[in-house]
């Protein structure tokens, strides 16, 4: 399969940019809304230039391989694309960011997803 194709769908669709544009709105809003969680994860003396925000990876997803089947899962029910973005703050992986794309170019939701703090490691 040549990966070709889905690059350059990507840069015709513009996800990259879109995407890190999308981070940064969520991450806005998690920083307004939520100050405890914000504080828990990025301590109390934040600093944007401790975070590096790249597209990773990308990922086309056939919905429903099956579609006279019925799913117990969750189901768009059409197929779709997906850019990985890692949340790297201060050099370690805290979690990563999702926006998903219609295969129209569309975006339709996103995903943020934090890691579980290990105890046994130092705070911020």
């Amino acid at each position: 399969m040549n990966s070709g194709f889905l690059k350059q769908w990507c840069l015709e669709h513009d996800v990259e940019a879109r995407s890190i544009n999308g981070f940064w709105y969520y991450f806005r809003n998690f920083q307004m809304a939520d100050e405890e969680g914000f504080h828990s994860l990025f301590g109390n003396d934040f600093k944007p230039e401790d975070l590096t925000i790249s597209l990773k990876e990308v990922a086309l997803f056939i919905d429903q391989w099956d579609e006279n089947s019925t799913y117990a899962a969750i189901s768009h029910e059409f197929d779709y694309v997906v850019p990985y973005i890692p949340i790297v703050f201060k050099g370690k992986k805290l979690g990563w960011y999702k926006l998903f794309f219609t295969l129209e170019g569309e975006t339709f939701d996103d995903f943020n997803h934090f890691f579980k703090p290990n105890p046994l490691e130092s705070s911020f």
